[in-house]
């Protein structure tokens, strides 16, 4: 269940700053000096989803689904301590884009370890729960 935590995230982190885009500081909007800053500003965590994908699965081959788990959490958490204290639009753009990272890296290990620790009788069950809990993220991000 633990793992369906990320699916949320998922969801949530890629959807949320298209909501908070009237709560940006006007500083760091005017700051976005081409029409590209701007765009990697709503749209960097899935940029950095693609590459976060692509390192991953090198990656979890070398160390594992459990502790590429627990580091991509980390990178979750670092993400949003750095969103949540950005003090200029460069800091956003990198949070967004570790946050990318890990949200591509979810997509590569969540499912395979649930479907690997899962009990044979649940694992389809508990793999659909992963991809439902990617709407409630989203759907918790406008909520919000």
């Amino acid at each position: 269940m633990l793992a369906t935590v990320g699916g949320f995230l998922f969801g949530y982190d890629t959807t949320n700053i298209a909501i908070v885009e009237g709560f940006l500081p006007k500083s760091f909007i005017s700051s976005a000096t081409s029409p590209f800053i701007t765009g990697y500003l709503f749209s960097g965590v899935s940029l950095g989803a693609a590459a976060g994908a692509l390192v991953s699965a090198s990656l979890i081959d070398r160390y594992g689904r459990k502790y590429m788990l627990i580091f991509d959490a980390f990178l979750y958490t670092l993400g949003a301590i750095l969103s949540a204290i950005s003090v200029n639009l460069l800091m956003l753009l990198v949070s967004r884009t570790i946050i990318g990272i890990a949200v591509g890296a979810d997509s590569a290990i969540a499912t395979s370890y649930i479907s690997e620790w899962a009990p044979k009788n649940k694992r389809g069950s508990l793999g659909i729960l992963q991809q439902w809990m990617i709407t409630v993220g989203i759907l918790g991000a406008y909520i919000i």
